[in-house]
């Protein structure tokens, strides 16, 4: 500070006293700011954890969405289910269903199917999948069948039972392969 040696000695003193307490104060301003934000955070962080959304909870044939009911009666009709779990409680629900044979079937809160996976060198119910896709699928790779289609933002994801993974529109025009 410059200015202090044109200040009288008493006035020097009385000025860093002055300086000297602003500090203190505002140090401890800034500690409890921190102090409170810390415990709001942790708070938050807390709430923000929960785990009732992400539980997967087993549920009945008949809690699942009716959409979603008659897609299983359609498509697996002498296939039991071994097990349906419910993921998340709001609208970004899914649920998941286990079939006898190795199928697995996911649905959205709406009981849209968005993932079918059959198992192993298995294929997955000829009726869903789009007929570009079937059609695509049946001149290009001719041994292979589909294991598992899934919905996508972008479309279909298609995976054959050689593993290749294919892409197409939500016309079903093929767009590319999956790396």
């Amino acid at each position: 500070m410059l200015y202090n040696i044109f200040l009288p000695s008493h006035e020097q003193n009385r000025h860093h006293y002055r300086y000297h307490v602003r500090t203190r104060n505002t140090n401890q301003v800034m500690r409890k700011f921190l102090s409170l934000m810390m415990i709001g955070l942790i708070a938050v962080m807390a709430w923000s954890c929960d785990d009732d959304d992400d539980k997967n909870t087993p549920i009945s044939f008949s809690d699942l969405p009716k959409t979603a009911q008659n897609f299983l009666n359609e498509y697996y009709p002498s296939d039991k289910v071994v097990s349906i779990d419910r993921e998340g409680k709001h609208e970004g629900t899914e649920y998941d269903v286990r079939m006898a044979s190795g199928h697995e079937v996911e649905f959205d809160a709406a009981g849209q199917w968005t993932d079918v996976d059959a198992p192993a060198q298995q294929y997955v119910p000829e009726g869903i999948v789009p007929e570009p896709i079937r059609q695509y699928v049946t001149e290009n790779f001719q041994a292979f069948g589909i294991n598992e289609i899934s919905r996508e933002k972008y479309g279909y994801e298609v995976e054959l039972t050689s593993g290749l993974e294919l892409r197409f529109d939500h016309d079903g025009i093929f767009i590319g392969h999956l790396d």
